[in-house]
């Protein structure tokens, strides 16, 4: 790839391919658009509009390479385990659930199958994904889901294949590929576009009013812009003058106006930290539906009550945890999600299931730890979006959404692809 101006970081180029072929650059088109709907995922029909786009890039793949999936590599073994773990939550879940609770797991358990099929996928077909395909795709998609959640969504949720971008999950968007973001606008534009973007991205991390969407998306790009250093003692000196800058001007009266205003249950996690834990129903509610996971757990450990019924399960709360009086007897407390991926995976599926998603990712995390230091600089936000999509999980029930796992097989894709 050609840098196009004198601002441009001074880098190994992105992995691009000569396409020779019209197969192998109706892949690349394909891939292009197959990342950006997984970065702007609110057109709907039925499914995200990628499913559609994917059999049309199987297709191609197997065109281009002469065949179908691979099966080689332990991270593809740990999917498929997990693959099974889900299908076992479904087919031995307990007699004494509600009736309609077969329905509902069925009705998610193809999406399951799927997210081990994306990672099959990527990794079978590694020397055909393009780097930079996806990670146009990926830029191009979260600039329009800015642009469509603070601007075109009350319009164009009146169109029947439009859904609503929830302030959860385009959250979870913004924390899962701020790192992408930031490094491919350094990439292609420049140091001082990449401050812009990153600026970009935790504003409206803040104005989206989520405490961890403001916070994981800033820790996200700066840990980008700190790894995408070469040298680690410049790493460290850049990273040390950072935390003390930012502890420096933390407690000013002019940073402080400028949280709240931003966000003000962010100035609360951060400035009232105590007392919001305390007495913060948001987070009550999550030691709460941890609780419950855990009791689910203890009675049905290793296959869980099936998936998606979490909600479908009653059960009374013995509420030992502190604050537990706000939200323990609070109404509809049973129907509320998990409000924590891990948990809500350990309730539903077991360990069957649990186990293998966590073995997923710190095998991700652990390899990237382990191989930083010779780490090609464009492979790198991959993972720093892995890592702290994986602390927002705890927070969050949100592991359901396609794009989390696009990134997941996109980091198994570098583990295999540098093996």
């Amino acid at each position: 790839m050609v840098i196009p101006n004198k601002y441009a970081n001074r880098q190994q180029p992105l992995e691009v391919a000569v396409h020779h072929s019209p197969m192998e650059r109706r892949v690349r088109k394909l891939t292009f658009w197959y990342a950006f709907f997984m970065a702007f995922p609110v057109i709907l029909f039925v499914q995200n509009i990628s499913i559609f786009i994917f059999p049309f890039l199987l297709y191609s793949m197997y065109s281009l390479s002469g065949k179908f999936f691979t099966i080689r590599y332990s991270i593809q073994f740990i999917a498929l385990v997990f693959g099974a773990g889900a299908i076992l939550s479904v087919v031995n879940m307990p007699d004494s659930m509600p009736d309609n609770s077969l329905s509902k797991a069925l009705d998610v358990l193809p999406n399951y199958l799927y997210w081990v099929i994306l990672i099959l996928f990527l990794t079978s077909y590694k020397r055909w994904i393009r780097l930079d395909a996806v990670y146009v795709g990926i830029f191009w998609g979260v600039l329009f889901s800015i642009l469509y959640y603070f601007v075109l969504q009350n319009a164009l949720t009146s169109l029947s294949f439009f859904k609503e971008l929830s302030q959860n999950n385009f959250a979870f968007l913004l924390i899962c590929y701020s790192p992408i973001v930031v490094w491919y606008t350094w990439y292609r534009f420049g140091f001082f576009w990449a401050l812009v973007a990153l600026t970009v991205l935790v504003l409206s991390g803040f104005l989206s009013g989520s405490r961890s969407g403001s916070l994981l998306t800033l820790s996200g790009g700066v840990l980008t812009l700190l790894l995408n250093r070469k040298s680690r003692g410049a790493i460290f000196i850049f990273g040390l003058i950072g935390y003390f800058g930012l502890i420096s001007i933390a407690d000013s009266s002019i940073v402080k106006d400028i949280v709240f205003n931003l966000n003000p249950r962010t100035y609360d996690l951060i400035y009232k930290r105590e007392k919001t834990l305390e007495e913060d129903r948001s987070y009550l509610v999550r030691l709460a539906q941890i609780e419950k996971a855990l009791l689910i757990h203890e009675k049905y450990p290793l296959t869980g009550i099936g998936l998606n019924n979490f909600t479908s399960y009653h059960i009374k709360l013995p509420g030992n945890f502190e604050g537990a009086e706000y939200v323990v007897f609070k109404k509809g407390i049973d129907e509320t999600s998990a409000h924590n991926s891990y948990f809500g995976f350990l309730s539903e599926g077991g360990l069957l299931l649990f186990v293998p998603f966590v073995l997923l990712l710190l095998y991700c995390v652990i390899w990237f730890l382990k191989n930083l230091n010779n780490l090609k600089a464009e492979y790198k936000p991959v993972f720093t979006g892995i890592i702290h999509m994986s602390i927002h999980l705890y927070f969050i029930y949100a592991i359901l959404n396609v794009f989390a796992w696009f990134l997941i097989a996109l980091g198994c894709w570098v583990i295999v692809k540098s093996k």
